[in-house]
C-alpha cells in the first residue's frame, strides 16, 4: 500500500485538549496560546505543501488509512493520542478530511520516535478499496 498524499508538519504537537489554563491565584481560565501559535504555523505549513501537489487533496469523503509519524525533539512525556487529535482537527480545517469518523478514517496508525532537536509530524494519507 503506497500512500496517495504526504504531509510534514514541523515542530512538536502540542494537545488541543490542553489548551485550557487555570490561574490559581486569580482562579481564572484562560487560553494558552502555544496550541494557537502551533496551528497558525501549521495550516501555513499545509496550505503551502498542498499548493505545490500535483494531486491535490481535496475533502476526502471516502476510506482512507492514515499514519501519523512523530519525530519528538526531546524525551518529554507527550500523549500521542492527544497530539493525533490535534492532527486530525488540522486536515478538517485545511479541508483535506471531510471528517475524521471511522467511516472515512477507517485505519489510524501512530508512530513515535526520538529525532533529538527536529521534531515534526509526518502525515501519510492512503486511499482504501470500499469495504
Amino acid at each position: 500500500m503506497q500512500e496517495d498524499y504526504k504531509l510534514i508538519i514541523e515542530g512538536e504537537t502540542p494537545a488541543k485538549k490542553n489548551v485550557n489554563k487555570f490561574n490559581t491565584k486569580t482562579k481564572t481560565v484562560y487560553k494558552d496560546s502555544h496550541y494557537k501559535n502551533w496551528y497558525e504555523g501549521s495550516m501555513l505549513q499545509v496550505r503551502g505543501q498542498l499548493a505545490r501537489m500535483e494531486k491535490r487533496p481535496h475533502m476526502i469523503d471516502t476510506p482512507v488509512a492514515i499514519s501519523l509519524l512523530f519525530f519528538h525533539g526531546d524525551n518529554v512525556r507527550r500523549d500521542s493520542d492527544n497530539q493525533a487529535s490535534s492532527i486530525m482537527d488540522l486536515l478538517q480545517d485545511a479541508e483535506i478530511l471531510a471528517d475524521d469518523r471511522w467511516q472515512i478514517v477507517r485505519i489510524l496508525n501512530i508512530y513515535n520516535h526520538y529525532d533529538k532537536g527536529h521534531s515534526r509530524c509526518e502525515i501519510n494519507i492512503t486511499h482504501l478499496e470500499e469495504l
